[in-house]
């Protein structure tokens, strides 16, 4: 593969998650708050609930986007640990 190659893979993929975050609207507040109420307590579920909070005070498409994306990540970060506790309780 030629360095050229390299290169375009290499942007292409750091393009990758600003696309997805370009896909987050401010009409998928009701589908957080339902996915957010079945994480379990802990810091980051308390985050997520707090960006979830202030996305839904936000005085603009562009805040809500942002602190929507944000309740995302943490929200993610809570389901993994979530998942990661039930696998650890398995064995």
């Amino acid at each position: 593969m030629k360095p050229l190659h390299y290169v375009a893979f290499a942007v292409m993929f750091a393009a990758t998650p600003a696309f997805a975050a370009g896909q987050i609207t401010c009409a998928q507040i009701p589908h957080a708050e339902a996915f957010i109420a079945k994480l379990k307590p802990g810091p980051n579920t308390d985050a997520a609930r707090k960006h979830l909070a202030e996305a839904k005070a936000a005085k603009s498409d562009k805040e809500c986007v942002h602190h929507l994306g944000e309740a995302n990540y943490y929200a993610k970060k809570s389901m993994s640990a979530d998942k990661a506790a039930e696998r650890r309780e398995s064995k």
